[in-house]
């Protein structure tokens, strides 16, 4: 027989003071998770002679309870003596994107330099992600170098779509990254499987899709074909019993896709024929995708 679990308060009085407080807090951890790489992180939030210990993913925030960390200071000496002992990938970095070499920034921006607005990249704005596609049987992985993203969000919950120009260091070509976190419930298909299904059913009109899979935990995994992927943990929690509430929380997969077809906004249209055909193609593309739908309903 389950064991009722009794509804438990919030931890937090909620005062206007306090709700400042929190916006600022998801304002600089959003600003963490926009300029570097990750896939989760760790805080320390100190206010007068109280404490509490923060980890941060696209899911959500897990939180300590108060703690006094005058009376108690060896909850915070323990929590940076496991720190310093941690992993890169246990810290929350995405191991996955790294620094590109000289001879790789080189040969990238010949080409990347060429694209309307990436005129001034240098070879300091550059990183190379991997990308590991899950539809093959090898598990095929690709590398890509690319700037900042063209499309980015400052959200740090959900999605949170990036979409760099970047260049494939395989073919040489330039194409489309799309990095994002797709939820991770049933019924819920990966972009990537769309698209092949979409391309099998011969809908016009749509990108060539190049790699797509989720995202390794670490880059010395990659080639296993059932390899460990980043995930979030926050939801893991919702049924503690020190869990306040029934937050709604979703479950979120790092997942990376490569489309060959690379676009350019519809408002740089050289001439009015082009601009109705570029309409004209997106139309039809929409119409064979809802007979798709409808077909496979």
């Amino acid at each position: 027989m389950q064991r009722e679990v009794q509804p438990v308060e919030c931890h937090i009085n909620h005062s206007e003071a306090t709700n400042k407080i929190c916006g600022q807090l998801l304002a600089y951890t959003s600003a963490l998770h926009s300029s570097q790489f990750r896939v989760f992180s760790f805080a320390v939030i100190l206010f007068g002679d109280s404490g509490r210990l923060l980890r941060w993913d696209r899911s959500g925030i897990i939180y300590t309870e108060s703690f006094n960390w005058e009376k108690q200071p060896d909850t915070l000496f323990e929590f940076f003596w496991r720190l310093n002992f941690l992993s890169d990938v246990d810290r929350g970095y995405d191991t996955t994107v790294t620094s590109v070499t000289d001879d790789e920034a080189e040969v990238a921006l010949n080409k990347l330099t060429t694209y309307p607005g990436l005129e001034n990249v240098k070879a300091a704005d550059l990183h190379k992600f991997l990308v590991r596609d899950d539809h093959s049987t090898d598990g095929q992985l690709g590398y890509y170098i690319a700037p900042s993203p063209i499309w980015s969000t400052e959200s740090l919950f959900g999605r949170s779509t990036f979409g760099y120009i970047a260049y494939d260091v395989a073919s040489t070509d330039l194409v489309y990254l799309k990095d994002f976190w797709r939820t991770d419930l049933p019924g819920i298909q990966k972009e990537g499987d769309v698209y092949r299904e979409l391309h099998d059913a011969q809908v016009p009109h749509i990108p060539t899709l190049g790699r797509a899979g989720d995202v390794p935990l670490s880059y010395k995994d990659v080639n296993a074909r059932s390899c460990a992927v980043q995930r979030t943990k926050t939801r893991d929690y919702l049924k503690r019993e020190w869990c306040p509430g029934q937050p709604c929380v979703e479950p979120y997969v790092h997942y990376r896709l490569v489309l060959k077809t690379l676009g350019r906004p519809l408002n740089t249209f050289k001439s009015t024929r082009q601009l109705c055909e570029a309409i004209r193609d997106a139309i039809e593309g929409k119409k064979w995708c809802r007979l798709f739908n409808l077909v496979v309903d």
